[in-house]
C-alpha cells in the first residue's frame, strides 16, 4: 500500500517522490519522533515542577506565592496561594494549561519555520555544489512542480514531529477554554506562515549560491530573529502591527486573549506580555486584533500575498539563473498590493506622528531593499543591454521602445533605478494621500532619495569587473544604512542638536523626524540637495560605465 501512495505520488509530481524516497526511512522517522515526544515530555514536565505544593501542617508560615494559584495579592501584584478543604493548595488549571499551550504553540512554531527553512536552503546548496540542480532545471518538469516538491518533501519529517504534536496541542487548548475553531484557525495560520517562510527560504536559497555554505545558518538567523519579534512585539497601534500578521502570532494572541479575557487590577497572568493591547489593533478601522475572523483572514491573506510573489521570483529565476528575481512590471504591481495594507495599519494613529512614520519608513526600507536584490541586473546584463539594446528589442516593441526611458522602465535587463524610482512614486502617492502635511512630504522625499542612492551604489557595484559584485554591493548597502547613525551616536552628535548632518547621512527612519519637525525648511532643503547631488554624481559615473559598455570591442581598440 505505501508503494502504490509513493507511485502515485511519483505520478503526480516526480520532485516530491524523489524527496520522499531518500528521507522517509526507518531511522530518521524514529528519530524524528523521538524527538518530538521528548520535547513535549520534557515542556510538560518542566510545566508540572512549577506547579507549588501545599508545605505539611503547621510548616506553612509565610505566604507562598505562584502564578498559578488563585488568590490574588494587590500588595505584591501577584497570585498567593490558599488551600483547599483537602490541605492541597487550589491551582488555577485553566492558567496552567493555557501556558503550555501558548508555549507549545510558540515552540513548535520555531522549530517548523527556522529549521524548515535551514532544510531547504541546505538542500539547495548542495544540490548547487554536486551540480544535480542544474540536471533538475533540464529535466522537463516545470518550475512549479520542482518548487512544491521541495517544500512539500524535503522538511516532510518536521511535518511528522508537528503532527506528532498535534494531540497534546489540542488536550492543552480545550482544557484552558480556548474555543476548537481558534485552535483550528491557528493551524490554518502555521501552514499559511510555513508556505511564506519556505517560498523565502528557496527563493533565498536560489539567489545567494555565492553565500556558499553560510547560506543555511543565514536564513535560519534571519527567520529565528523574525519569529523571535513576531511573538514578543507588543501592540504597538502603528504600521508595525503588520509585523505580527506575518506570522501565526496574530491568531496565537487571538487565542490567548479569548482564554484570558479582560484583564483587570485584581487579575494576573504571566502571559500579560503576549496578549497586552492586542485587541485594539486595527486595519483600515477593522478590528483584526480582536475578531477571529478577521485577524485570520488577514493573516492568511498577507502570507498567501507573500508567498504568490516568492514564487512568481523563483519561476522566473530557476529556468535562468541570470534572469533577475522579478519583471520590473511585476515590481510595479507588488508595490501596488503592498503599500495598502501597510497604509491599513498605519491609519490606526495618526501618520504624522513620528513613531508611525518611523515604523513606515523602516518597513519600506526592508521593501525597497528587497526589490533592489530583485530587480538589480548582474554585470554581463547590463553589458549586453548597453552595447546590443536595439538589437535583442522584438521587433513588435522597436516603435514604441525606440527611447531609452521607455527601456529603463520595462527592460528587464537595464538598471533598475528608474523603476526603483516609480515604485517609490507608487509608495508616496498611496501614502502621501493621507496626510496632507508639509514635514510628512519632506520626510517622505527624503526617505525616497537615500533608499534610490542605494539602488544607485548597488548598481555600481554590480557593474564591477570583480568576482564577488554581490557580496560587494550587500555590503556597500549595509554600510550605508547601518554605519552613520552608529558613529554619530558614538560621536555624541544627536538628531536634534545637529539636524543637518543627520538628515545628510542617516536614513529617515533612525530618528530623523525630530530634526526635520523642529528645523526651518531651508534646512531640510538643503538636505535634500545634498542628496540629490550625491544621487546625480552616482548617476553620472554609472551612465559614463555604461557609455563605455555600449561601445564595440573594435572602436576600443582604435581609441587605445
Amino acid at each position: 500500500m505505501t508503494l502504490n501512495l509513493l507511485d502515485e505520488i511519483g505520478n503526480w509530481n516526480s520532485q516530491l517522490f524523489r524527496e520522499l524516497k531518500g528521507r522517509l526511512k526507518i531511522g530518521n522517522i524514529a528519530i524524528a519522533s523521538a524527538l518530538s515526544i521528548c520535547g513535549q515530555l520534557l515542556l510538560f514536565m518542566s510545566f508540572q515542577a512549577q506547579i507549588p505544593v501545599a508545605p505539611e501542617a503547621g510548616k506553612y508560615t509565610d505566604p507562598i506565592h505562584s502564578r498559578f494559584c488563585t488568590e490574588f495579592d494587590k500588595i505584591n501584584y501577584s497570585t498567593k496561594c490558599i488551600k483547599d478543604a483537602a490541605g492541597n493548595f487550589a491551582i488555577n488549571w485553566q492558567s496552567w494549561w493555557l501556558e503550555i499551550f501558548v508555549y507549545l504553540s510558540i515552540f513548535s512554531a520555531i522549530v517548523l519555520f527556522v529549521a524548515g527553512a535551514y532544510m531547504l536552503v541546505s538542500d539547495l546548496d548542495k544540490e548547487e555544489r554536486r551540480g544535480t540542480l542544474n540536471f533538475i532545471r533540464l529535466s522537463p518538469q516545470s518550475a512549479t512542480t520542482i518548487f512544491t516538491g521541495k517544500i512539500l518533501g524535503v522538511p516532510i519529517l518536521l511535518y511528522l514531529a508537528g503532527i506528532l504534536a498535534v494531540p497534546l496541542h489540542l488536550y492543552s487548548g480545550l482544557t484552558a477554554q480556548i474555543p476548537l475553531h481558534y485552535i483550528l484557525c491557528f493551524y490554518l495560520a502555521i501552514a499559511a506562515s510555513c508556505a511564506l517562510f519556505y517560498s523565502g527560504a528557496m527563493l533565498f536559497g536560489l539567489t545567494t549560491s555565492w553565500l556558499g555554505g553560510f547560506q543555511p545558518w543565514l536564513a535560519a538567523t534571519a527567520v529565528l530573529f523574525y519569529i523571535t519579534v513576531a511573538f514578543n512585539m507588543p501592540s504597538s497601534n502603528n504600521a508595525f502591527d503588520l509585523v505580527t500578521f506575518l506570522s501565526p502570532a496574530a491568531v496565537l494572541k487571538l487565542s490567548a486573549v479569548r482564554a484570558i479575557g479582560p484583564v483587570t487590577e485584581d487579575r494576573y497572568y504571566e502571559l500579560n506580555w503576549l496578549v497586552r493591547s492586542f485587541d485594539r489593533v486595527q486595519c483600515f478601522g477593522l478590528p483584526v486584533g480582536a475578531t477571529l475572523a478577521l485577524g485570520t483572514a488577514l493573516t492568511v491573506l498577507i502570507c498567501a500575498m507573500g508567498t504568490y510573489w516568492m514564487w512568481q521570483g523563483w519561476q522566473r529565476r530557476f529556468p535562468n539563473p541570470s534572469a533577475t528575481v522579478l519583471s520590473k512590471r511585476q515590481s510595479y504591481l507588488l508595490v501596488l498590493c503592498g503599500q495598502p495594507i501597510l497604509l491599513g495599519f498605519a491609519l490606526q494613529s495618526k501618520i504624522a506622528e513620528g513613531e508611525n512614520l518611523t515604523a513606515l519608513s523602516l518597513l519600506n526600507l526592508f521593501l525597497f531593499a528587497g526589490l533592489i536584490a530583485a530587480l538589480t541586473p548582474e554585470r554581463q546584463a547590463l553589458f549586453d543591454w548597453a552595447r546590443y539594446r536595439k538589437q535583442i528589442l522584438p521587433s513588435s516593441q522597436k516603435l514604441w521602445r525606440r527611447y531609452a526611458i521607455l527601456d529603463l522602465i520595462w527592460s528587464e535587463k537595464s538598471p533598475a533605478e528608474i523603476a526603483i524610482g516609480i515604485n517609490l512614486l507608487i509608495s508616496t502617492l498611496i501614502l502621501t494621500a493621507w496626510m496632507l502635511d508639509f514635514r510628512v512630504l519632506c520626510f517622505m522625499i527624503l526617505v525616497a532619495n537615500f533608499i534610490l542612492i542605494y539602488a544607485a551604489a548597488a548598481q555600481l557595484f554590480l557593474f564591477l569587473k570583480s568576482r564577488n559584485q554581490a557580496i560587494w554591493a550587500v555590503c556597500a548597502v549595509g554600510c550605508a544604512i547601518c554605519l552613520p547613525p552608529i558613529v554619530l551616536s558614538m560621536l555624541s552628535l544627536s538628531a536634534h542638536e545637529n539636524p543637518l548632518i543627520w538628515m545628510l547621512s542617516v536614513f529617515p527612519g533612525f530618528d530623523s523626524w525630530s530634526a526635520i519637525n523642529s528645523v526651518p525648511a531651508t534646512t531640510i532643503f538643503l538636505s535634500m540637495l545634498g542628496q540629490w547631488t550625491v544621487l546625480v554624481l552616482l548617476n553620472l559615473k554609472l551612465t559614463w560605465q555604461l557609455k563605455l559598455a555600449g561601445e564595440s570591442a573594435s572602436k576600443a581598440l582604435l581609441k587605445a
